[in-house]
């Protein structure tokens, strides 16, 4: 993820308590979620987004890929119960597995493109693509 990461909520997992930090992805500018133990020192738990904009994935700016297969299964329900995200119903194909598209709800969640700062017509632009 790019920074700086901006912590937008948290989350219990069956592994501690985490913060729900966003950033984007260098390569193609797509959101990045990644979810940080915030018992003790902050440890990254696990990323929750996947990075498919580099081959075809295409996203509004609110829009994210969730890795919800492997490690991540157990942190589906509880990322989408905060109310901060979702599902889009939308799917994106990726080799042997298929990762629903979800939303960030607050348009002032939504971390910046390109480095700038979020406008109301970024948050906008997010809402007309969809």
């Amino acid at each position: 993820m790019s920074a700086p990461q901006q912590s937008i909520g948290r989350i219990d997992t069956p592994y501690g308590s985490a913060a729900i930090l966003v950033g984007r992805y260098p390569a193609g500018g797509a959101i990045a979620i990644q979810l940080v133990g915030d018992d003790g020192p902050m440890e990254p738990m696990t990323t929750f987004s996947t990075n498919l904009v580099p081959y075809g994935a295409r996203l509004a700016c609110d829009e994210f890929c969730v890795k919800t297969w492997s490690e991540n299964e157990v942190f589906v329900a509880p990322m989408l119960s905060t109310g901060l995200f979702e599902d889009t119903g939308k799917r994106v194909p990726s080799g042997y597995v298929v990762s629903p598209v979800w939303r960030i709800k607050d348009p002032a969640n939504v971390p910046p493109a390109n480095g700038r700062r979020a406008t109301a017509n970024h948050a906008a632009a997010g809402s007309a693509s969809r």
